[in-house]
C-alpha cells in the first residue's frame, strides 16, 4: 500500500514525534517542519521534485508567521490541498477564521490520533500538490522602478510640518514619516534610475531648510535562491502586499495602529536565512534590503508600540546573524 504523505507544521517537538511515530502506524508517512517559512520550503520542495503531499496539518501559533497567515499563502497556492488547523488555543473566532480561509478542518489540542486520522479519511480526494498547476510569479522586467531611502535629521529650529508638506509633494516620493529615534524623518524614494533619485536629493532634498545630516540607502534585490524567491513572490500575492505600492502604509487602519521603522545590521552571509524570516512576520509591512547605513529596513505595524518591541525581543532579535537593532516608531506631526 502506497503511504500517504503529511506535511506537519508545528513547533512543539514532542508533539512533532508523536504524531511522526502514530501517523506511520496508520499508514501515513509525515515530514515535519518547525516554523512557517521552512513549510513554505517543504511545500516548494515538494512541487520541484513533482512528489506528491496529501495533507498539510498546521498549528494556528508558529515561531515566525501567523499559522492563519499561512493557511491563506498555502491555499492561494495550492488550492487543492487539503489542511488540517489545528491549535492548543482553540476559540469561536479562530475556528471562524480557519473556516473563512478555506482549512478543511479544525481539531484542537489535545487529541489523539485516531482523531485525526479519522478527520483525513473523512477529507474528500483532492489532486496532490504537484497535480497543481504553478501560478505564474514572473512579472515583466520592462519598467521596473528602483527605489531608495533617504534618513533625515534637521535643527532644532526646523519646522518638521513645513518641511513634511513640501517633501510629501515632490515628484518620486513615494512616502515619508516623522519619526523618533537617530533621525527625524524616514522617506521612501521611488524613479525608473537610481540617478533621479541621486538628482533628486543633491537638488531638492538636501536644501530643504534645517537639513543636517542625510543617509542613503539603495533598495537592492536581495541573492536568494530561486525558491525563496518564489516564496517570497507567492506571500505578497496571497497576503495582497504590492512592492512599491505605498497604499497599504497610507490606508486609514495602518494609521490608527502603531507604526514603527526597524533598522537591522547583519551577517551578511546569513541573509538567505534571515531575509525570508523576516518577511514572514506577521507584523512587518515590507522588508527591504538596503545597501548603506543598514542592511535591512522593516516597516512593522502593531496594535501598540509594546507590542512591536515584544515582536522584535522575541522573534527578530534572537534570528542568527543579526548584529544590531535600531527601532524608530513614526510619529503623527500634529502630536509633537
Amino acid at each position: 500500500m502506497n503511504e500517504k504523505k503529511v506535511l506537519l507544521i508545528d513547533d512543539e517537538v514532542s508533539l512533532q514525534r508523536s504524531l511522526t511515530m502514530g501517523l506511520l502506524q496508520k499508514g501515513y508517512q509525515t515530514e515535519s517542519c518547525e516554523n512557517g517559512m521552512n513549510g513554505l520550503k517543504a511545500l516548494e520542495a515538494f512541487k520541484k521534485k513533482q512528489t506528491p503531499l496529501h495533507y498539510v496539518v498546521l498549528d494556528v501559533r508558529l515561531p515566525d508567521i501567523d499559522g492563519i497567515k499561512l493557511l491563506k499563502v498555502i491555499k492561494f497556492n495550492y488550492p487543492e490541498l487539503p489542511v488540517v488547523v489545528i491549535t492548543g488555543y482553540g476559540s469561536e473566532s479562530t475556528a471562524a477564521d480557519a473556516r473563512s480561509e478555506k482549512a478543511d478542518a479544525y481539531l484542537e489540542k489535545p487529541f489523539t490520533i485516531d482523531e485525526l486520522t479519522k478527520i483525513l479519511e473523512e477529507i474528500p480526494e483532492k489532486a496532490s500538490s504537484t497535480d497543481i498547476a504553478e501560478k505564474e510569479t514572473a512579472e515583466a522586467s520592462e519598467g521596473k522602478a528602483v527605489s531608495a531611502y533617504v534618513l533625515l535629521n534637521f535643527s532644532e529650529t526646523a519646522n518638521l510640518s513645513d518641511v513634511y508638506q513640501e517633501m510629501y509633494f515632490m515628484d518620486h516620493v513615494l512616502y515619508c514619516d516623522a519619526i523618533k529615534g537617530d533621525f527625524d524623518m524616514a522617506v521612501l524614494l521611488q524613479a525608473e534610475k537610481l540617478s533621479e533619485l541621486h538628482d533628486l536629493v543633491e537638488d531638492k532634498i538636501k536644501k530643504l531648510p534645517g537639513v543636517k545630516d542625510i543617509c542613503f540607502m539603495a533598495v537592492e534585490s536581495p541573492l536568494l535562491p530561486e525558491s525563496v524567491n518564489n516564496i517570497i513572490g507567492t506571500v505578497d500575492k496571497a497576503l495582497g502586499r504590492e512592492k512599491g505600492n505605498p497604499e497599504t502604509a497610507n490606508n486609514a487602519n495602518f494609521w490608527k495602529s502603531a507604526s514603527s521603522y526597524v533598522f537591522l545590521e547583519i551577517e551578511k552571509e546569513k541573509l538567505e536565512n534571515i531575509y525570508p524570516t523576516l518577511y514572514v512576520n506577521e507584523q512587518v509591512v515590507s522588508c527591504d534590503f538596503t545597501k548603506g547605513k543598514y542592511d535591512i529596513v522593516l516597516l512593522m505595524q502593531g496594535a501598540s508600540f509594546a507590542e512591536i518591541d515584544r515582536n522584535i525581543q522575541n522573534k527578530i532579535k534572537p534570528l542568527d546573524g543579526v548584529l544590531r537593532i535600531k527601532e524608530s516608531p513614526i510619529i503623527k506631526l500634529f502630536e509633537m
